[in-house]
């Protein structure tokens, strides 16, 4: 789906999280003002009547059908005309043999009554379009797997000339797609991922090597067509503050901040990061939302939280009142409602709060009201657009019974188009007229208070290439009123090429911390050389605003730069990147001992510890042996955290190669007996019982270092009193290369608890002769398949060693049937079962609590199955039998080859251009560099793999099926009723 959409309806409707069990069911959520159900659809007008929007503001309808049909999107031109993307092809897309039948239509308000009652359809026949951005008297589209441009070249408002500029965006699902290209205070533009990626070329050079997106989204210089991946991505939503900060959606993160841009990650990729992005509001089950009519979602859990948030805007107008500017207003479609949140600065990035307590800034009674979009006009209002139809939901989310209901198309002839307003507004709105304003007009308009006029200018200023409002931009850069008047005039002039080291100098002294940054990050293209310039920008990385020392760390990187302190986790990250290749270098630095007992004070650090063991992690990363003996001899002198740095560093190192032994024998004698005692400290408190599980786990790590820990850890791992101690040696066993102790281990493997048995397979299926001890378990009847849980036994029948996979194949023959459909029929039976769900439950924890959470009961990994009231058990059953009918691109299973050869599976929970970072079941997270990586593949299949069945006899089945369906009344005070 568009992810806008996600199923609001008069009936019950499914979202798009879509979860290994596909759930359709209805969470009602309302208020008294309910008890009158609006029986819809309504006419624009009677559907007005039911919008409720916050005191002192009024909705105002501006377009509405025919004119609009299905909008997605809309834009206003340098004449002030609206452009509004209608996707009529939703959700099927055109019938076989026919056009596609998405269109861009310009809209006027001739009579000038405030209604765009005149139409012009620009271009039609698109496939699925979803976004537009004005250039150069046409628009960038957003279509079908292409990013376009069209124009009209001979005045009849259509489009003549049409350009393909980039192709390969990912076409697997209708509504998953790039959207919302949009001009940013950098000069280019941008554009949301969709959540689909894809491998992206410029059409002029189909045989040049395809740019993959996956995980990021997507900007180009539309001046010189140059494209690149950005961090990212962005789901269906992507708006910027005043400072260029980027934001985006997704269905349950309604403002999330791109805080760390994938060019600077690329500047030292020793560095990985666990995520880019931050979530500025409350997501998932912490958001609320507060709908006045009913509320559909796929779990009672989702009921009041936002589960389709979508086309996320930064209010930066003129019309509302002033407490307006800057809040940041996102669509939920299922709950009728537009979401109001006032931001603030947070260290380098952003927090918010909700603007209301329990009341919306927008909700609507009609329940076909489904505002998807925002924009900010010409007048400074803000535009809302609202697909409105019966339902905005893809079937590829639904049963297939239900695919080719009627109701899907009910609304294909529907749409409207609002603005929010104050009640009482006496401006007289300015009706753009810029396409032939002059150059020094333009300039002025850089002050605006409005922020389409400040962008619009800046564009046509980028436009028009013309240099001879150097001096104007100037005296506006360097002494304008408006700090984003000068801000503006910066950009534009590096635009234009305009920019000098003088004017930067100068530009620095400026009194707002918001101009310095933006004149640091102007600057950064140009100080990779040492000069007066890098470092003047140096200087600002001991600066008092945090987000000012954290655009000079990065600008500068990698030259070492570290400030005084950090922020938050963001400036920290900028700290690393900063220190290039030389590590160990800074943590020597940072550790200069004043007598073998006593470092020198980091008491002006937020969180040394943290500080220290990154640094001796990314020294390890290196591979350089003068940085290795530099951080280890810094931390053995270090008394507070050198455990936890040394841990780090050579576990970092080994990942790299180098060994424990070679990096021991080359320290000096003295260093050698530290480093000894340091291990023998580690054994014995690794095996005291007196001490804390944090230190004795912390031992384990460390002890795991030395060449004759395997018979300790083995110790430890069979039968300490402590799961977390057991856990802790099997994991550390798991990263060496001694075979007994997995003998030992597998010896009690069929009466260990299931926690033990996982952390022992999975490290057992990091390496094949490991993997080989468990097949001669399983061979001679020591071990029964059915106590291996199916997601171990799909990677034994999928093993990359090709006579480990042949010979569990041949072992385990029958743990996953060949033919689905024939497993189906024989579970039919289950249906018509007597049930016990409290059996179930015990069921559910056995088979299933390791991805899927319910009542308090497993993890979320994999997406919530829940909701239960309106699914039949039927479509349970077929759901636990074929779990890959329909697969959300954000649960299918990787599979990560790492180089020193161990094998790792789990969903992609982030991915950058220097690392990835895998969720695994259990909900345990591992970040590995790229260089670290040998092959990363996904099997296509959910991670919920066929076969699952083989661990659940019919009995079972029936009882999981009435636990899931029922878990609601198991608590004694709801009666129970049999299905």
């Amino acid at each position: 789906m568009l992810h806008f959409s996600l199923g609001p309806s008069v009936r019950p409707q499914t979202t798009s999280v879509v979860g290994l069990f596909l759930l359709w069911t209805v969470a009602f959520q309302g208020t008294a003002q309910d008890s009158m159900p609006v029986n819809s659809p309504l006419s624009p007008d009677a559907s007005l009547d039911h919008i409720i929007v916050a005191p002192g503001l009024q909705v105002q309808i501006v377009a509405h059908e025919p004119q609009v049909v299905d909008p997605v999107a809309i834009r206003f031109d340098e004449e002030g005309c609206l452009w509004v993307v209608e996707m009529r092809d939703y959700p099927h897309g055109p019938p076989d043999g026919e056009l596609p039948r998405s269109r861009i239509s310009i809209l006027s308000d001739r009579d000038g009554d405030g209604r765009f009652e005149t139409a012009t359809v620009f271009a039609d026949n698109l496939l699925f379009a979803t976004g537009i951005q004005p250039w150069q008297g046409g628009v960038f589209v957003t279509l079908a797997g292409q990013v376009s441009y069209m124009k009209d070249t001979t005045g009849d408002d259509r489009a003549d000339l049409v350009e393909i500029w980039y192709t390969g965006f990912a076409q697997d699902n209708p509504q998953l797609r790039a959207n919302h290209p949009r001009w940013a205070l950098d000069n280019h533009i941008y554009i949301a991922n969709g959540l689909s990626g894809g491998a992206i070329v410029d059409a002029r050079l189909p045989d040049q090597e395809p740019v993959s997106i996956s995980g990021m989204d997507f900007r180009f210089d539309p001046r010189t067509r140059k494209f690149e991946v950005v961090s990212g991505a962005g789901q269906f939503g992507l708006t910027f503050d005043d400072y260029g900060n980027r934001f985006i959606c997704s269905n349950r993160n309604p403002v999330i901040h791109i805080v760390l841009e994938n060019q600077h990650l690329e500047k030292n990729p020793l560095v990985t990061v666990p995520a880019v992005r931050h979530d500025v509001a409350s997501t998932g089950a912490a958001s609320r939302i507060f709908p006045i009519t009913r509320a559909w979602t796929t779990s009672n859990l989702h009921a009041g939280q936002f589960t389709a948030a979508c086309g996320v805007e930064v209010y930066r107008g003129d019309a509302l009142p002033k407490e307006f500017y800057g809040n940041v207003f996102t669509c939920d479609p299922t709950g009728h409602l537009i979401h109001r949140e006032r931001v603030q600065q947070n260290g380098v990035t952003f927090t918010s709060q909700p603007a209301r307590e329990g009341i919306e800034f927008f909700a609507s009674r009609d329940e076909w009201c489904t505002p998807v979009n925002l924009e900010v006009g010409p007048d400074g209002a803000l535009y809302v657009v609202d697909i409105y139809r019966a339902v905005i939901e893809h079937p590829n989310w639904m049963p297939t019974e239900l695919r080719e209901r009627t109701d899907l198309y009910e609304g294909n002839d529907r749409g409207r188009i609002y603005r929010i307003v104050p009640l009482t507004d006496d401006r007289t709105a300015s009706v753009p007229q810029l396409s032939d304003t002059s150059i020094e007009s333009l300039i002025n308009n850089l002050a605006h208070p409005n922020a389409w006029w400040r962008e619009t200018s800046a564009r046509l200023l980028i436009e028009r290439d013309d240099k001879t409002g150097r001096d104007v931009l100037k005296r506006v850069a360097l002494g304008h009123a408006s700090p984003l008047a000068r801000i503006h005039a910066l950009w534009v002039m590096q635009g234009l090429d305009l920019i000098s080291d003088e004017l930067l100098q100068q530009v620095f002294d400026d009194r707002d911390p918001r101009v310095v940054e933006q004149a640091i990050a102007v600057a950064e293209g140009l100080v990779a050389e040492p000069g007066a310039l890098r470092d003047k920008v140096a200087q600002f990385c001991d600066h008092g605003d945090p987000r000012v020392r954290y655009r000079a760390t990065l600008a500068i990187a990698p030259h070492q730069v570290v400030p005084r302190d950090y922020a938050d986790s963001w400036e920290l990250s900028a700290m690393l990147i900063a220190t290039g290749n030389l590590a160990g270098d800074v943590l020597s630095n940072w550790l200069q001992s004043v007598d073998e007992t006593r470092p020198a004070p980091l008491l002006h650090l937020s969180d040394p510890r943290r500080w220290i063991v990154e640094l001796a992690g990314l020294a390890a990363a290196t591979g350089d042996e003068q940085q290795h003996l530099q951080a280890v001899t810094a931390l053995l002198s270090e008394s507070e955290f050198r455990r936890a740095g040394l841990i780090r560093f050579f576990a970092d190192a080994a990942r790299r190669g180098a060994s424990f032994d070679a990096i021991r024998g080359k320290l000096d004698e003295k260093q050698q007996a530290k480093l000894d005692r340091l291990l023998d400290e580690a054994r014995m408190l690794a095996m005291s019982r007196s001490e804390s599980e944090a230190t004795r786990v912390e031992a384990i790590e460390l002890l795991a270092l030395h060449a004759d820990a395997a018979t300790t850890l083995a110790r430890l791992s069979l039968d300490d009193l402590s799961t977390a101690v057991r856990l802790a040696a099997m994991e550390a066993l798991a990263a060496r290369t001694d075979l007994e102790p997995w003998r030992q281990l597998l010896g009690k493997f069929s009466l260990e608890l299931p926690v033990i048995r996982r952390r022992m397979l999975d490290g057992i299926l990091r390496r094949s002769d490991r993997t080989a001890l468990l097949l001669d378990e399983l061979a001679a009847g020591r071990i029964n398949s059915w106590e291996l849980e199916q997601s171990r036994v799909d990677r034994l029948l999928s093993y990359s060693d090709a006579q480990i996979k042949d010979r569990a194949q041949h072992l385990l023959a029958d743990a996953v049937p060949a033919d689905r459909e024939a497993v189906l029929s024989d579970y039919q039976a289950v249906l018509a079962m007597e049930t016990d769900p409290q059996r179930g439950r015990e069921v559910f924890q056995k088979q299933c609590a390791t991805c899927h959470r319910i009542d308090n009961v497993g993890v979320d990994v994999a997406p919530d199955i829940s909701d239960s009231r309106s699914k039949t058990p039927q479509q349970y059953l077929t759901d636990i039998i074929q779990p890959n009918r329909a697969i959300d691109n954000n649960y299918v299973n990787y599979t990560l080859h790492a180089e020193d050869g161990q094998v790792f599976n789990g969903i992609l929970a982030t991915e950058t251009s220097t690392s990835v970072t895998l969720k695994q079941a259990g909900g345990k997270t591992i970040t590995f560099r790229r260089d670290e990586i040998e092959e990363l593949h996904s099997s296509g299949a959910s991670l919920m793999p066929d076969g699952l069945e083989k661990q659940i006899p019919h009995q079972d089945m029936a009882d999981l099926i009435a636990f899931i369906k029922n878990w609601r009344y198991l608590d004694g005070r709801t009666p129970l009723r049999k299905n």
